[in-house]
């Protein structure tokens, strides 16, 4: 369960990042996530898809890193992707 409200706060992340930074399609990411995350690139990429399926599609590079973060802490550190004109 706790996985599932990390992988939620990520999407809504990226979801506000996008808007802000007028990006219209990613084309990669990275997060960084606490070590005994169980987030890992193919189940957040599989949530992503689902639920952010206008800004991310099979194409997207999705890397985790792990960092010294607090439990149910992620960090989007980088996006790249289609601005929006």
């Amino acid at each position: 369960m706790q996985d599932v409200t990390l992988l939620s706060k990520i999407s809504d992340g990226l979801t506000e990042c996008c808007k802000r930074g007028n990006i219209s399609k990613v084309s990669k990411m990275s997060v960084i996530v606490n070590e005994e995350s169980m987030v890992n690139e193919d189940n957040l990429s599989e949530y992503l898809k689902n639920y952010n399926q206008k800004l991310i599609d099979a194409g997207t590079e999705i890397k985790i890193e792990i960092g010294d973060l607090p439990s149910q802490v992620a960090i989007i550190k980088n996006i790249e992707g289609d601005k929006i004109e």
